[in-house]
């Protein structure tokens, strides 16, 4: 066995040189490689000063100086790195190989990664288990039914990585570095040589990781690129990162997230792929070109569908031009025969020629002008037509009477309105009328404006009919203007000369038939109305019914409020003094003064009706009825006369409350007078008077009691009931 390894066993694990390399250690290796890695587990000498990389012991006494720090809590998250130190011995000298271990031969059928740990220890763990009967390559357990490989860890990429951080965490078989393999292969070198270590030697050619290759196609790239924006940095700010042991330079703040992401999977990869660290320039070029040949894909896919959609819109404009040519052309023609239109019109309405179109004429040539209904309504052909139409129809109304026959010439404007008219709806408050409604406006408004000025308003008949005829054709605002303007304000003038003392003619006669056509519009002469008859009324007696038959028609036009008001100041006080001169005189009574009160039933609310008759009436018949009752009476004559009144009073009122009670007092008066008396001028009085106050209280009092209920006949003559 040699005491050193050659450059020829170097160079059989793909660790060539041109330069002679004596005495490199893999340590050495490592630390030219990443000189960070072990700075805190080697003191700098001055043979590292002098020799840097190439610096070894020859053994000739001088010896390293190695810095041992306390022993850091171990990460078991990583793998086991393999550091070699130290110098090899000959047998005789007891020297140490670089990797001074005792060899033990794996003979189970285990992998050969089994207890390899146990490289760097004394291997108490694996003498202890075959104390207890355990053979490599058999299960664990007193029947070996246990498991026979190691449960493997698994190691996580990144700092403080939980669990499923990174996707699912499936552990495969463990791989061996090339490190590992190294170490191994120079282990058994200094071993005696068998087949099967040789055969183990040679497992890291076979077992060489394969690199494996990704291919995109294009239409791989645009689809993954579709949503995806294309890099171009165009922040060329300088940035200096003073975070690490040494000062970086990055161009744009994007390049610092980059080489942070970079540096971690670095430290997290534990050098598994150390093919990347070779060549980082290569590495670093092949990336930019690979994004700048997608970049460039997925702009000039952008750019073509780009093209591709101006294509799009310029046929849609092609198009649409090529439409408004067609009705350009269209429209030509039809101003071409719009202009042959006006120069007959012309040519007929010329005074030289002595001719001129008919309504039937103007009629068919309006006809031609809308038969392109496009060009009428952009260019306003009515405009042509109107000129010869409106001086032909003011001829055609000229004989025209309101008075004596409204529907004249209304068959021409039928056959115009729908010809003309656009919107039937339209106002007067747009920038243009409606053609139709201009024609009436100018044509027909003017007749109808000088019939009303000539108009009695006592004669209603007549515009009633005529705005009745002509509604259907008429727009609404005209009508409003006929009633505002031209009618309300005639109405106004005849209300404020109309005396009711001397008028034969009732007022509501020629009002109310305009109801349907202004009910809100003629509230304001309400008003002078009512004063009116206020006056009027100031020297009426209730025994005149004239003053009924003159307010009872404004009794549902008039508003209740206003009708009350009304009846009790001027209707309610004269029916009092007439009541109050109503007397009661059991045997002959005279009921003029109460019909002319009664009469007001339907004209007066029954609960001013009953306050009348509560404080002058009641009063008055309670007093007779003491006085009769005092001189011991035939009790059925005052049966009779107490019905007699009730009856005269309509049911209405004698529902109200004041009316009902002074009938109960009443009943109670005649109860309370048989209940004490001694002496009764005939037989069964009391019977009598206690049915009968007991059945009118119940309300069972009618027509057949009264002829049965009372048998005794009066010993006096009876005074007569009431008519």
């Amino acid at each position: 066995m040699t005491d050193q390894i050659s450059d020829n066993e170097i160079s059989d694990h793909d660790y060539e040189d041109d330069d002679e390399m004596e005495g490199v250690t893999e340590n050495d290796w490592a630390f030219a490689m990443n000189p960070l890695e072990n700075r805190n587990k080697k003191k700098f000498t001055k043979n590292d000063a002098i020799y840097g990389i190439w610096n070894e012991s020859d053994g000739d006494g001088e010896e390293e100086e190695y810095d041992y720090q306390p022993a850091k809590p171990s990460k078991y998250s990583k793998g086991v790195s393999f550091v070699s130190s130290g110098k090899t011995l000959n047998d005789e000298k007891q020297k140490s190989t670089p990797f001074a271990i005792p060899k033990r031969k794996n003979d189970g059928k285990v992998s050969g990664e089994f207890a390899s740990f146990e490289k760097f220890n004394t291997g108490i763990g694996s003498k202890l288990m075959a104390k207890m009967g355990y053979k490599p390559g058999d299960g664990l357990g007193k029947t070996g039914s246990g498991i026979v490989e190691p449960i493997i860890a698994h190691v996580r990429k990144g700092k403080k990585a939980g669990m499923g951080y990174f996707g699912k965490e499936k552990v495969t078989a463990p791989i061996q570095s090339k490190e590992k393999k190294f170490a191994k292969d120079v282990l058994n070198r200094y071993d005696e040589p068998d087949d099967a270590s040789i055969e183990e030697s040679q497992q890291w050619k076979k077992s060489a990781e394969k690199v494996s290759y990704s291919y995109k196609t294009v239409d791989q790239v645009l689809s993954e690129g579709m949503f995806k924006s294309v890099k171009v940095d165009t922040n060329k700010t300088k940035v200096v990162d003073m975070t690490g042991p040494q000062v970086k330079e990055y161009e744009g703040y994007s390049k610092i997230h980059a080489q942070a992401v970079k540096s971690d999977a670095y430290k997290t990869s534990a050098r598994s792929d150390l093919k990347s660290e070779y060549f980082p320039e290569l590495v670093y070029n092949v990336k930019v070109l690979v994004d700048m040949t997608e970049n460039e894909l997925l702009s000039n896919h952008r750019k073509l569908q780009y093209e591709k959609d101006n294509i799009v819109n310029l046929k849609y404009d092609q198009e649409k031009k090529e439409s408004i040519l067609h009705e350009q052309k269209s429209t030509l023609l039809a101003l071409k025969e719009v202009t042959e239109i006006i120069r007959d019109i012309r040519s007929h309405e010329n005074p030289v020629s002595g001719s001129s179109l008919s309504l039937d004429d103007c009629e068919d040539v309006f006809l031609k002008l809308k038969a392109n209904q496009h060009v009428y309504m952009k260019y306003n052909l009515h405009k042509v037509i109107i000129p010869v139409l409106f001086p032909k129809l003011k001829t055609l109304l000229e004989p025209w009477c309101p008075d004596s026959s409204p529907n004249y010439g209304i068959d021409y404007f039928i056959t115009w309105k729908k010809l003309l008219e656009r919107d039937a709806n339209a106002s007067c408050r747009g920038r243009e009328l409606d053609p139709f409604h201009h024609l009436l406006w100018v044509v027909w408004m003017p007749y109808v404006r000088q019939a009303v000025s000539n108009w009695n308003p006592r004669n209603y008949e007549v515009f009633v009919k005529l705005l009745d005829t002509w509604s259907p054709i008429l727009p609404s605002w005209i009508i409003n203007n006929i009633l505002q303007t031209l009618i309300l304000p005639r109405m106004r003038n005849e209300v404020n000369n109309w005396d009711p003392t001397t008028d034969t003619v009732p007022i509501h006669s020629w009002i109310q038939p305009w109801l349907s056509l202004m009910d809100t519009s003629l509230s304001e002469l309400y008003s002078t109305i009512r004063q009116k008859l206020g006056a009027a009324l100031k020297e009426w007696h209730p025994s005149d019914p004239s003053a009924k038959l003159i307010i009872q028609p404004w009794k549902d036009v008039w508003p209740q409020s206003a009708m009350d008001m009304f009846l009790q100041r001027f209707i309610v006080p004269k029916l009092s003094v007439a009541l109050s001169e109503l007397t009661i005189n059991p045997n002959y009574q005279v009921l003029d003064q109460f019909h002319w009160v009664s009469s007001w039933n339907d004209m007066i609310s029954p609960v001013h009706l009953s306050t009348l008759f509560d404080k002058i009436f009641f009063p008055k018949f309670v007093a007779v009825l003491k006085t009769w009752l005092a001189s011991n009476p035939n009790y059925n004559e005052v049966i009779m006369w107490y019905q007699g009144w009730k009856t005269l009073f309509s049911p209405e009122l004698q529902n109200t409350p004041l009316v009902r009670s002074n009938f109960m007092h009443c009943l109670d008066l005649m109860n309370k007078t048989v209940s004490t008396a001694t002496n009764f001028s005939h037989s069964g009085a009391r019977e009598t008077v206690l049915y009968f106050t007991a059945a009118e209280r119940k309300g069972e009092t009618d027509a057949t009691f009264r002829s049965t209920a009372l048998p005794s006949v009066p010993s006096r003559p009876a005074p007569p009931p009431p008519p």
